[in-house]
C-alpha cells in the first residue's frame, strides 16, 4: 500500500461507505489505465481484451457510484475538509490517467489506420490496371495505337 493510499483511508476514516467505495474504485481505475498505456506502448495484444473488460466494468461501477453520491449532496458537503483534499487528488489523478490513456490510444488507432491506408495503397497500385482515358480526337497522335474512328490524312500542298 502506498504512502498516499495510507494518507487517502485515514482521510476518509469516517466517511460513507460509498465514498470510499467510489475512492477504491478510483485507484483501481487509475492502475488499470496507467496498465493499458503499458500494455498497448510494449504491444502485448494478448493481454489488452482482458484489461479492457476489466477497464470497462470498473467504469460502469465508478459511474453508479457517482450517481448515488451526486444524489445525495449534503453527504460530500458533510466530510471533514482533509478528506475533501484527498477526493479532490484522486479525482485529479483520475483525469490525468484518462487523458494520458486517450491520448495513446488514440496515437495507437491513428498509426494503424495509416499503415492500413498505405498497405492498401500499394496493393491498388500493384493489382489494378492502369486505365488511361484516351481523347478519339487526339489518339492518333499516339504513335502505335490503332484508332477505327480517327484516321491519319495526308495533305499535297502541289494541288
Amino acid at each position: 500500500m502506498s504512502p498516499k493510499t495510507k494518507k487517502l483511508q485515514r482521510a476518509l476514516e469516517g466517511a460513507p461507505r460509498i465514498v470510499s467505495a467510489t475512492v477504491a474504485l478510483m485507484e483501481e481505475l487509475v492502475r488499470v489505465l496507467m496498465r493499458e498505456i503499458d500494455v498497448v506502448s510494449e504491444r502485448k495484444l494478448a493481454e489488452h481484451p482482458d484489461l479492457l473488460k476489466q477497464k470497462q466494468k470498473l467504469a460502469m461501477d465508478y459511474r453508479a457510484n457517482m450517481k448515488s453520491i451526486s444524489a445525495q449532496p449534503d453527504m460530500l458537503k458533510a466530510l471533514p475538509d482533509d478528506a475533501k483534499d484527498a477526493l479532490r487528488e484522486i479525482a485529479q489523478v483520475l483525469a490525468e490517467a484518462t487523458n494520458r490513456n486517450a491520448i495513446v490510444l488514440r496515437a495507437a488507432v491513428t498509426g494503424t489506420q495509416q499503415l492500413i491506408q498505405n498497405v492498401v495503397a500499394m496493393v491498388k497500385t500493384e493489382v489494378m490496371p492502369h486505365q488511361n482515358y484516351k481523347n478519339p480526337a487526339r489518339a492518333h497522335l499516339q504513335l502505335g495505337n490503332y484508332s477505327p474512328t480517327c484516321r491519319p490524312v495526308a495533305v499535297s500542298k502541289s494541288v
